[in-house]
């Protein structure tokens, strides 16, 4: 499907090339020549326009596959390694926390000084 601006554009571009073609000075059989050979060549353009939207939109839908293939597993993977790692990490954490309350515990107090 074409866009309104790309058909537009097309459009301008035909009436250009026929309005030139219909107001230029050459015979009746020469401008009828260079319109065949005007419309050959819109023909043509208008075909590799679409040809050349027709890849980029199978471009476009192969890398949302990709995307939705590759991307959604990684970050669901990473999730998991970070799960991971709080379990692991959360024991460790409470017997460092264990150690340093234990260690307060057992160093004596020191006596308070007065700052006057």
């Amino acid at each position: 499907m074409m866009s309104k601006f790309s058909k537009g554009l097309l459009f301008g571009s035909v009436v250009g090339a026929v309005g030139g073609l219909l107001f230029a000075p050459r015979s009746g059989r020469d401008t009828r020549q260079k319109f065949v050979d005007e419309l050959e060549d819109w023909s043509d353009l208008k075909e590799d326009f679409t040809e050349k939207l027709d890849q980029f939109k199978e471009s476009a839908a192969a890398l949302q596959e990709a995307a939705d293939m590759y991307i959604e597993p990684f970050i669901d993977g990473i999730n998991q390694d970070i799960e991971n790692f709080k379990f692991q990490a959360e024991p460790r954490l409470e017997q460092i926390q264990e150690q340093v309350e234990k260690i307060q515990s057992e160093l004596p107090e020191m006596p308070e000084y007065d700052e006057r």
